[in-house]
């Protein structure tokens, strides 16, 4: 049934990539047979989870009214939502915060310099191939990273990608060492990420920045946007106590 859960999540996510697809597209995507790619978009259509126009299948309005309840009813927003707009004015590049859940990671916002906010959370990402779920990663005890690495893996999203325990492991100390996590093309070819943990009764997750390699480069990826995003973390967790 897990197995079955993730087949079909992994689906929503390809939809969500390819901008819409038909039965074939979609399991040559992720490398599986079309009958099941067929089955999980069948079922998942009658739930209201996708359309199919003519066949291309789509992300259903459902997933619109999710995530407005989610994002009215979460404090992690309310919390967040201002600082992570004004990280990504001060470092002109994608902002955002980002949690773990069921292993996974999800956007709880995500803005893109000179435009409104983009939430980017309705479906979810691998931890250890982005800055902020490595960040996450290293705050987590490592029996609870076993399970998270026994349960979903360590696949290649791109060459760079960790892609073994032992270099997990090592880039987990670093990470604990110096409190930045960086992600160097690990999950997208010519992306660059920065994130710290946001610690406040536990980890509840990362503020982060990621770009194009050709802006984040030099001290400016190495040192200016991490004291940036540390101010903001400061000023996240500031208001995470204010609700308590």
């Amino acid at each position: 049934m897990v197995g079955a859960t993730e087949t079909s999540f992994d689906i929503l996510q390809a939809l969500r990539e390819l901008g819409g697809a038909g039965v074939t597209e979609t399991a040559e995507h992720l490398d599986i047979p079309k009958s099941t790619a067929h089955k999980h978009l069948h079922t998942l259509a009658q739930l209201g989870y996708v359309t199919n126009e003519d066949g291309t299948y789509d992300l259903g309005l459902l997933f619109v009214g999710l995530g407005q309840y989610v994002q009215a009813n979460s404090a992690l927003v309310q919390a967040t939502g201002p600082v992570v707009e004004r990280l990504a004015e001060t470092t002109e590049a994608v902002a955002g915060f980002f949690v773990e859940r069921g292993g996974r990671g999800f956007e709880v916002n995500q803005v893109t310099a000179g435009t409104s906010r983009d939430l980017d959370g309705g479906l979810s990402k691998y931890l250890h191939s982005t800055a902020p779920g490595k960040a996450i990663l290293a705050k987590l005890p490592d029996e609870r990273v076993d399970e998270i690495v026994d349960q979903h893996g360590l696949p290649a999203l791109t060459p760079h990608t960790i892609t073994t325990r032992s270099a997990l492991e090592d880039e987990l100390a670093r990470i604990r060492d110096r409190g930045i996590a960086f992600d160097r093309e690990e999950n997208r070819v010519g992306m660059r990420g920065v994130a710290i943990p946001v610690v406040h009764d536990g980890i509840r997750g990362a503020m982060y920045v990621v770009g194009p390699q050709r802006r984040l480069t030099g001290k400016w990826f190495n040192e200016n946007i991490p004291g940036i995003i540390i101010s903001s973390v400061k000023t996240v967790e500031q208001r995470l106590r204010e609700q308590d």
